[in-house]
């Protein structure tokens, strides 16, 4: 009996073991364990200390937002040109979507038109909410994608996989439709709010989103031992995704948007500053995370194709020269925002605040190419160059 207990004990001690080994193993992971939980799960708990920050110290809140504007957001639809249109060989191998795609230009320029003919319906504030609407789906994506990266490294069989898919786009997704119905419709279009409405619809859109984001935090636990009994060890990397963004979009919208009165009622479309920071800033830091990496495994290939890329090997393949372009990108950016006219100054001033419809035209345009040319470059099914950098086998999805 007690050889029985022995050889048991044993075994139980091996498979925690490897399940750890499992865990922490770097095939795993998009890159290694240190990557991913600082700049791909990290940047969530970064973002939420942002929070933090301006909660406690108000008066910082354009500092933040200009540090936001600058170095993460723009910068962020800069990495999307320097994986694309500077890349060579990469423009030549799929020039037909990217100059196709720049047809998203023209719609903002559309919206500023039609406004310049009538006044009775705005047309540039509804393209603006409809893209604010394009940015949540986009961010959901993002994640699918990750969650699809760890899930395929873990070799995970598909019914576990939609199981986790499932479950990462109910907790995100009810979050985000907590925030429309309650404050970004309310903002925009002077709708009731749902304190207002009462009743059966009140509790609906106010309510039952909280007690789903509940019940999928409970799911979760029961889909953690389920998966680990299959899978084993490796499928909590896949599962701390799906926790990590759970834990942030119920913080962000449940209860940090309802508290977030930094600059109500000022002049500017904007009053949802702090959210308007949250709401990318968590997908900068991992867009960035995942186009260097991108860019290190391909640029820094030694071989002759390398003359093949052009310009984008000097700056992609250093992280100083990313960082740097990035950075002088941001400004750029940051300079069109300003000409939007919906923020204030980094001192907090509305003094000289304007709007101009060439900077709306820009902004929009530069944002809605880059949600469609995200969706159509960051395929590894279609390509077996990007699995490839990935390190993921064929038939990945």
């Amino acid at each position: 009996m007690s050889s029985h207990q022995s050889t048991t004990t044993a075994d139980v001690s091996e498979m925690v073991t490897g399940g750890v080994q499992e865990l922490w193993n770097p095939r795993y992971w998009l890159k290694n364990p240190a990557f991913d939980l600082m700049f791909v799960t990290g940047g969530a708990f970064f973002t939420l200390l942002v929070a933090a920050l301006a909660f406690s110290e108000p008066t910082f809140m354009p500092y933040i937002l200009w540090i936001w504007i600058i170095a993460f957001e723009g910068s962020h639809f800069w990495a999307t040109f320097s994986r694309t249109y500077i890349d060579k060989k990469y423009r030549s191998e799929n020039s037909k979507v990217l100059f196709g795609s720049l047809v998203f230009f023209a719609f903002p320029g559309l919206a500023v038109l039609a406004d310049s003919l009538q006044s009775d319906v705005s047309y540039m504030t509804l393209y603006g909410f409809f893209i604010f609407v394009w940015s949540l789906y986009h961010n959901a994506k993002q994640h699918y994608g990750f969650l699809s990266i760890y899930t395929g490294k873990a070799k995970v069989p598909e019914a576990l996989k939609a199981k986790m898919v499932h479950l990462l786009f109910w907790g995100v997704g009810v979050a985000q439709v907590y925030f429309l119905f309650n404050f970004k419709s309310q903002l925009v279009f002077g709708l009731p709010s749902v304190s207002e409405m009462g009743g059966s619809l009140g509790f609906l859109l106010g309510t039952v989103p909280m007690l789903i984001s509940l019940a999928l935090f409970i799911k979760l636990v029961f889909l953690a031992k389920e998966a680990v009994g299959i899978v084993g060890g490796k499928a909590l990397i896949g599962l701390y995704y799906v926790a990590t963004c759970l834990i942030f979009y119920s913080t962000m919208f449940y209860f940090i948007a309802p508290k977030d009165l930094i600059f109500q009622n000022l002049t500017g479309a904007e009053t949802l500053m702090l959210i308007a920071v949250m709401n990318s800033l968590f997908h900068n830091i991992q867009y960035h995370a995942i186009v260097w990496y991108y860019g290190n495994k391909r640029f820094n290939e030694q071989s002759a194709e390398n003359k093949g890329y052009g310009v984008a090997r000097f700056v992609n393949y250093k992280l100083a020269n990313y960082m740097g372009f990035s950075l002088l990108m941001g400004l750029v950016f940051g300079f069109i925002v300003w000409n939007v006219g919906d923020w204030p100054a980094p001192t907090g001033s509305w003094h000289g605040v304007q709007s101009h419809s060439w900077a709306y035209i820009l902004f929009f345009g530069i944002i809605g190419h880059h949600f469609y040319l995200d969706q159509k470059i960051w395929r590894p099914s279609k390509s077996k160059e990007l699995r490839g950098y990935l390190n993921l086998e064929k038939g990945h999805r």
